[in-house]
């Protein structure tokens, strides 16, 4: 296949789009990890990457070729322009992504994360890689959380997106889906008194986080079963979202790991 040497053409300026954040149901995804990811789920479509990369990117290139994945040969400076990073590794993919309705991924969940109006996309994929590492069955995106689909948090994701199932969906309809599903909604606030370690996190629940900057609002607290606390000692205003989802997350398997 001839080599791509113009930034002028029609797939490397739909390339450039996705990395500026459009997302039409396809994102870019960069480096090789995220990219095996998405080949294994059968998402990916397109490899881009440079003819100096090949050689130091075989084994990812052959397994792409084997399932039917276009590869196309760029020059330098056009995989440069179509990265949304600086310094790209040579190669970069445009790999479809699903997002999918609350009750499509909560249905068969018996530990999920919800974020409800989560602004920061790298918070955002840094929770869906954290909620992927411990098992979680499924991520759901509230009000106006970020789209999963921008660059930043499918970067941060580090290709966990197409690991899990990730949802999206007005906060009426993903308590209601949870509920439909048997999960019992779990608000983690700064305001509860029942330590995370306290709490029992055995069974079938969601895990409800909020914003950076404000926290879970008023009636998104109210509307949960219970809440709990990650409790501090120091000095810290509050913990990062994807910290505080990974600490509340890792204690529930923890919890779920013991004999009973």
């Amino acid at each position: 296949m001839a080599v791509v040497t113009s930034t002028r053409n029609p797939a490397v300026r739909a390339a450039r789009r996705l990395a500026r954040g459009g997302h039409d149901g396809h994102v870019l995804v960069e480096a090789p990890g995220p990219i095996a990811a998405a080949l294994a789920a059968g998402a990916l479509t397109t490899v881009y990457v440079t003819e100096r990369s090949r050689t130091a990117h075989a084994d990812v290139l052959e397994a792409a070729t084997a399932a039917g994945v276009t590869i196309q040969p760029v020059a330098d400076h056009v995989l440069e322009a179509m990265a949304a990073t600086r310094g790209p590794q040579g190669l970069v993919g445009i790999a479809r992504l699903e997002t999918l309705a609350p009750e499509g991924a909560l249905g068969s969940s018996h530990l999920a994360v919800v974020l409800v109006d989560a602004a920061d996309p790298g918070n955002v994929g840094t929770v869906v890689r954290t909620a992927d590492a411990a098992g979680a069955g499924a991520v759901v995106l509230a009000g106006d959380t970020v789209d999963p689909g921008n660059p930043k948090a499918v970067r941060a994701a580090a290709g966990s997106l197409f690991h899990l199932p990730v949802a999206r969906g007005s906060w009426d309809d993903v308590a209601e889906a949870a509920r439909r599903a048997g999960l019992e909604l779990v608000a983690c606030t700064h305001t509860a008194t029942t330590a995370h370690s306290d709490a029992d996190l055995t069974g079938p629940l969601a895990l409800v986080l909020g914003s950076e900057a404000h926290g879970l609002p008023d009636h998104v607290a109210a509307a949960c079963d219970r809440a709990i606390v990650v409790p501090q000692r120091g000095s810290a205003e509050s913990l990062s979202l994807p910290v505080a989802a990974g600490v509340v997350l890792f204690e529930a398997q923890r919890q779920r790991a013991m004999p009973h």
